[in-house]
């Protein structure tokens, strides 16, 4: 699962004693790092929709992989998750299922008329 062409489908607990306030998730700007329980690697996402967090419960949410260079792959069903927010965990979660994004078919098309640039 090198390509970023997936979303990781989860539930995620924010715990109230790590955060002032809780994440939005739904305005794309929300960025952390996951790191899989037993594991020290930091996986970059995007978090990009969810329901609103309540500290202490866990929900359901979407994030993208972000990192073209980071290795994804052992994020699969029933992976549990830290949230890290630079050396501070924030949250925890497990991955309900990973939605494969299918690629775009490229068409072939023709040039009618070239191009001019003045």
């Amino acid at each position: 699962m090198s390509d970023l062409d997936f979303t990781i489908c989860c539930k995620v607990t924010f715990f109230s004693k790590k955060r002032g306030t809780p994440p939005n998730l739904n305005n794309g700007k929300y960025c952390p790092h996951l790191v899989i329980k037993g594991s020290e690697q930091l996986l970059g996402v995007n978090f990009i929709d969810g329901e609103d967090v309540i500290f202490d419960q866990p929900i359901r949410a979407n994030a993208l992989p972000i990192n073209e260079d980071v290795d994804y792959s052992s994020l699969q069903e029933g992976t549990e998750f830290l949230i890290m927010e630079g050396s501070n965990i924030v949250g925890e979660g497990i991955v309900k299922e990973i939605f494969q994004h299918k690629p775009h078919e490229r068409k072939n098309f023709r040039v009618l008329y070239p191009l001019v640039v003045l």
